[in-house]
């Protein structure tokens, strides 16, 4: 897994959490041409999505799979921990994490205050 962008503040993976991952990975790669790659992360399949030889993002399977699915985007950060505190100062919910990614960096999702999720990550290798 290699993010789009290392640089800190920047929108570096997309991931969806599908009801069915499979379905998701037909659709997507007859209507984008998308290619896919499973590892497995946290004792479950993961799935990157691959666009012109570069990973992109990537598809889990949801938890609760009568959630519907959705798209989160991962913005690249220095310090995962020190924008949870922040966005949790600020008003935001943290719905999960921080947490490492063995292998990847650490990550967290949040709620802000307006009710959108999005995900802060801090890659191993960002500063390399």
């Amino acid at each position: 897994m290699i993010p789009t962008s290392n640089s800190s503040g920047s929108l570096s993976w997309h991931e969806l959490t599908a009801s069915s991952s499979k379905e998701a990975m037909v659709f997507y790669s007859q209507v984008f041409g998308w290619q896919f790659k499973t590892i497995v992360v946290a004792d479950a399949p993961y799935h990157i999505i691959i666009n012109n030889g570069v990973d992109i993002g990537g598809i889990a399977q949801s938890p609760a799979p009568a959630m519907p699915s959705n798209w989160t985007g991962y913005i690249t950060v220095k310090n995962v921990d020190e924008v949870a505190d922040k966005a949790h100062e600020l008003g935001a919910n943290i719905l999960f994490g921080p947490e490492d990614i063995i292998g990847i960096g650490r990550f967290c999702w949040l709620k802000d205050p307006q009710g959108a999720i999005i995900a802060a990550i801090s890659y191993i290798d960002a500063d390399k």
